[in-house]
């Protein structure tokens, strides 16, 4: 599990990734997309104000804004100043939209909300179970909470490269059903969606995730270990890698 100093390492990755990182994030469009078809799904009223947690780039953001004519205000924030920045620019002429730097683990925000969303970033809190607690604290009446973080079976191929290597343990590791659920609280549902990512090999896996600032591990490992696991993974030339998403939704009482 990552601390709080994990945390603060993984948006500086992320804000010096901000300029590369619609080039590397194939999977990450995906899923934003979905995303965005799951929300204009959903009945949200006239002029509905939503929160967006971890807005990146802003891919979610536009996907959202461009099916959601009925929004009247959408707030997009991210930890990483220089994602705020580069969903600004994408989104400069949006007059609904408003983009800040913030905490999405304690928002700080006034107001409640009919939508917060997220894609991707509760993955990355210290205390996710107490993130989605706060996110629930600030929907109104009926508001709708729909978030897709990664499940216990994400990299399951690079995880199973680096235990044959003699690394057990050493890729990341994300939350099962049960505890997503117990996390989530009552009322809420979670479902899982496989997205699969190939790469030609496990260099330009490992390279894709450089490129969005999502290459963090608490712990490095020796050399000769991570070319182990990286000709390990590379035994199923081209290398075809899981992002077990898990769609977490909940609407308040």
């Amino acid at each position: 599990m990552l601390n709080d100093a994990d945390k603060r390492a993984v948006a500086r990755r992320f804000a010096a990734a901000a300029t590369r990182y619609d080039a590397s994030a194939r999977v990450q469009a995906r899923i934003a997309a979905a995303m965005a078809e799951r929300l204009a799904a959903f009945d949200l009223p006239d002029g509905a104000r939503v929160l967006e947690i971890g807005c990146g780039t802003g891919l979610l953001t536009a996907a959202s804004l461009a099916r959601l004519p009925h929004v009247g205000h959408w707030l997009a924030t991210d930890i990483a100043p220089g994602m705020v920045a580069a969903c600004r620019g994408r989104l400069s002429n949006e007059p609904r939209l408003s983009v800040a730097a913030m905490d999405g683990e304690g928002p700080a925000t006034t107001g409640l909300f009919d939508l917060i969303c997220s894609t991707l970033a509760l993955q990355w809190f210290p205390d996710a179970g107490a993130a989605l607690a706060r996110w629930r604290g600030l929907l109104r009446p009926g508001g709708l909470l729909c978030v897709a973080t990664l499940g216990v079976d994400t990299f399951a191929e690079w995880r199973a490269a680096l235990a044959a290597a003699g690394a057990a343990g050493a890729g990341p590791a994300y939350p099962d059903a049960a505890t997503l659920s117990r996390w989530l609280g009552p009322g809420g549902r979670v479902q899982r969606q496989d997205f699969v990512e190939h790469h030609p090999d496990a260099r330009h896996f490992l390279l894709s995730l450089r490129g969005i600032g999502a290459d963090y591990a608490p712990t490095r490992l020796p050399a000769s270990t991570l070319r182990r696991a990286m000709r390990g993974l590379d035994a199923a030339k081209p290398v075809d890698i899981t992002y077990d998403v898990r769609w977490l939704t909940l609407r308040a009482p």
